[in-house]
């Protein structure tokens, strides 16, 4: 199962972006935006890098101003984690996998005063994203994002909008990435600061995971940022199957 998730990621990560081969490592590049979160690599698995292999690695980075940067399962290739942090690599996060198969049927109890809608128009994407961006804590978008979020729903992502029904403000957003062989990822599930602890996040959850059954998905995951998500997430049926390992070079 987790060589199946890696090789989602792998393709997720590739589209959109350029990609490039440096020693075992592929590495991808947005070519608008230098957010650490969209600029990595995934290691084939069972690779076992040499000094070369990780200079070249670094160099597909500094050569488009991208921070070196990784995100992969480190159970499939055990030799990389060792390999770069004694090129200086430092590990930034080992956040847990989470899973949440078909016919797991738990309710979430839907917040007063919200509702969750597809994003439609560019005025849409931008409230969800803007959202999104506050709620990380990130830069107000720019029209690069609103197109990059439009491009991601024509690939097939489905997006959800969060908003306020009274004064019609953004409240959140989220998404399950594109079904491709059977798998979706959840992510960027974000709530605004002024909107938390109603229940928000749960089920935004919720609604994009029946969503990508509903498209065909046998298995969706997600990777929480901590232990706070991680109980929200339990809560409308994922469970901790395995780890996702950021590394990192200043």
């Amino acid at each position: 199962m987790s060589q199946r998730i890696q090789e989602y990621l792998l393709a997720s990560a590739s589209h959109g972006r350029e990609v490039l081969r440096a020693g075992p490592f592929t590495v991808t590049i947005s070519g608008h935006d230098p957010n650490v979160y969209i600029n990595y690599a995934i290691p084939d698995a069972g690779a076992d890098p040499t000094a070369d292999d990780v200079k070249a690695l670094v160099d597909a980075f500094r050569s488009r101003d991208r921070q070196p940067r990784l995100e992969y399962l480190p159970g499939l290739a055990p030799a990389v984690e060792p390999a770069l942090v004694a090129a200086g690599f430092v590990v930034a996060d080992r956040l847990p996998l989470m899973e949440r198969p078909p016919g797991v049927e738990i309710d979430q109890p839907a917040p007063e005063g919200v509702e969750f809608v597809p994003p439609v128009s560019d005025d849409d994407l931008l409230a969800m994203v803007s959202a999104q961006h506050e709620a990380f804590g990130e830069p107000a978008p720019s029209a690069a994002h609103v197109a990059a979020a439009r491009d991601k729903a024509a690939a097939g992502h489905i997006q959800l909008l969060v908003r306020d029904t009274t004064s019609g403000e953004p409240v959140g957003g989220g998404v399950a990435v594109a079904v491709r062989d059977g798998i979706s990822e959840v992510a960027g599930i974000a709530v605004r600061p002024k909107y938390e602890r109603r229940g928000i996040g749960g089920t935004l959850t919720l609604h994009l995971t029946r969503a990508a059954h509903a498209a065909g998905a046998t298995l969706v995951f997600l990777t929480p940022a901590g232990d706070a998500q991680e109980r929200v997430y339990s809560r409308v049926g994922y469970r901790r199957t395995d780890s996702v390992l950021f590394l990192s070079k200043e």
